[in-house]
């Protein structure tokens, strides 16, 4: 693989695979391959290969494989761009930028830099300031700690980091382009936007600092405040503390999710370094994602009553999507992670997290303690609530345990008659089933919401097996081993059924046109940022299982097929019952469909 903008093939030549690894791999000669213990997985006998002769490495015990591309990426979970530009200084390789690419690069890099020196100023800031000092030590926080997180603090003064960063020759303008300044609302001059603040500056995995989140020391009515978004600050993207978190993360093989700056401190300072942060923010996709890098299970430590553990409840199918095995600590009413350490200590905190609840269980949970479970009438209403979401949960299994978990409150329980189980089972089948035929009822309005929020459908046995027939077509593409746009003439990206992946697909026909080569680096750069970039750097991880380029192609179109055919009947059975006119858009759609489906 070459890219017009990276010189693949000359950064891997020059590269010697042995000297990427053996930094973080101590590695003894094994025949014509040298083995260690694997990095990405914890491990007491030495599964991990390298090859020096192929310039590729495999652990025999997690499965995960590459090159030293794959390798860098994945040790310092970097994007391929990131990986490749490393490893080319590293070996003295030259890359060049257009002059769209280079204006961009260096407009980052001004931000990272401006971002760099407000941090120095907030760190000198809280060294002068007792006041905001007898904060940081009321709270628990040692210095230790807070030198760590490079805690700062942030004057009252309206112009206090302006006039040190004018000092230190920066424009205003570009002060305000990295959230720091604001403009007056007279047009005449900036001000600071972080005043007589505890400060936190919110680094990524690599540790530069993106942005800040400001605690109020005083009486403002925003307790809590981030920087606005940048180009480089996504807050729905980053997990505060990650960087600090990630290899406890991947040694303990969970992480441990809490909301805000002071829950992250007192974790941190009670030695519980998996713990990350979403910063005030709900839970989102692009978050788990992130955090799959490193683990599939999480453990959620949210104020029970928080907009934060609503949203984490709701995102069942989002969990799903991203294969997430995720538990919810019930915390003590009124309580968060930060107040629950200080007052009960770690070991209670680590052992609630061991107790953690899968989501259902936790709903369920909640819903009892809302009823008398004494009476008869409590029993009832509390079924009747969670019935509805048993019936949410896709796998069989899982349903039999929820089943057996609540038949002791069904009226049948032990008395001899018909199983309890048996009628609570009917029951979450009938919802089921009830549930599937009002799926297509929605109108296209709601359909545009859903999947916005993730494509919540996609837990099917079907719409896995799909799933992973398309990313292998993707990476068949990605690999070089098959033509995209002879792909796409049999198969459109309209086709793919993941969020993530057709939008991947999308973006490799526009790269190629009507039949150039594809530029990873270009592609990359392009949808930088998006859901599809996390897909191909999945994909330029993964392994291939090789599964035949035809069987792909068809378990594609038969899958579009069988919905476009659910779709006919439905809209079929619509018109017949008088409820589509001629004007509306599903009598354009269902012939549409008469056209596609007999072609």
């Amino acid at each position: 693989m070459t890219s017009s903008r990276y010189p693949l093939d000359e950064i891997r030549d020059r590269c010697s695979i042995l000297d990427v690894v053996s930094p973080y791999v101590a590695l003894k000669r094994s025949g014509k391959n040298y083995k260690g213990l694997c990095p990405f997985h914890t491990e007491k006998t030495p599964s991990f290969m390298v090859n020096p002769d192929t310039q590729r490495w495999k652990c025999f015990g997690c499965g995960a494989s590459g090159d030293v591309f794959t390798f860098v990426m994945q040790m310092e979970q970097l994007t391929f761009a990131e990986a490749v530009e490393q490893l080319a200084a590293k070996v003295g390789v030259k890359i060049t930028y257009d002059p769209q690419e280079s204006k961009t690069v260096s407009e980052r890099n001004k931000i990272l830099r401006i971002n760099s020196a407000a941090a120095q100023f907030f760190q000198k800031s809280l060294e002068q300031s007792a006041n905001a000092r007898d904060y940081v030590k009321q709270r628990g926080i040692s210095n230790e700690t807070a030198k760590k997180f490079k805690l700062g603090y942030a004057p009252a003064d309206w112009q206090a980091l302006a006039d040190y960063l004018r000092g230190q020759g920066i424009k205003p303008e570009d002060a305000a382009k990295a959230g720091l300044l604001i403009p007056r609302e007279s047009g005449q001059g900036f001000y600071d936007r972080f005043r007589n603040r505890l400060i936190f500056p919110i680094q990524d995995v690599q540790d530069r600092i993106i942005a800040f989140g400001g605690r109020a020391l005083g009486d403002e009515s925003a307790k809590y405040i981030n920087s606005p978004e940048s180009m480089v600050f996504a807050k729905n993207r980053i997990l505060y503390a990650l960087n600090f978190a990630r290899k406890a993360i991947a040694e303990k093989g969970f992480a441990i999710i809490v909301e805000g700056y002071m829950d992250i401190l007192a974790a941190h300072e009670a030695g519980i370094t998996n713990a990350v942060a979403t910063m005030g923010t709900a839970l989102t996709l692009e978050h788990v994602r992130l955090l799959g890098r490193y683990t599939k299970k999480a453990v959620l430590a949210f104020d029970a009553d928080s907009a934060g553990m609503a949203a984490a409840i709701r995102g069942g199918p989002m969990f799903d999507e991203a294969e997430f095995d995720v538990r919810i600590v019930p915390m003590p009413s009124g309580e968060d992670p930060d107040s629950f350490i200080r007052k009960s200590g770690p070991a209670a905190f680590l052992e609630a997290v061991a107790e953690a609840l899968p989501i259902p269980d936790y709903r369920i949970s909640v819903i009892a303690s809302k009823h008398n479970i004494n009476t008869k009438a409590g029993k009832l209403a509390l079924l009747n609530e969670v019935m509805p979401i048993i019936a949410e949960v896709d796998k069989q299994i899982e349903r039999e345990r929820l089943i057996s978990l609540v038949s002791p409150y069904h009226p049948n329980f032990g008395s001899g008659i018909a199983p309890a189980e048996v009628h609570i089972r009917q029951e979450i089948e009938r919802l089921r089933r009830k549930k599937e035929q009002s799926a297509y009822k929605k109108d296209s309005a709601e359909d545009s919401e859903a999947e916005k929020i993730g494509q919540a459908e996609l837990i099917s046995n079907e719409g896995k097996a799909v799933r992973k027939a398309e990313k292998e077509l993707l990476s068949f593409i990605i690999r070089g081993e098959a033509n995209a746009a002879d792909i796409f003439e049999k198969v459109s990206p309209e086709y793919f059924v993941g969020e993530d992946s057709a939008e991947l697909a999308k973006a490799i026909k526009t790269e190629v046109g009507s039949g150039g080569s594809l530029d990873i680096n270009s592609l990359a750069a392009k949808i930088a940022g998006s859901s599809a970039e996390g897909l191909l750097n999945e994909l330029l991880v993964a392994e291939s299982e090789n599964l035949p380029l035809d069987d792909l192609i068809a378990a594609l179109t038969a899958y579009r097929r069988r919905e476009q055919e659910k779709r006919f009947r439905l809209l079929a059975d619509k018109i017949e019952r008088g409820e589509i006119k001629r004007t509306d858009k599903e009598f354009s759609e269902y012939w549409q469909l008469v056209r596609e489906l007999h072609n």
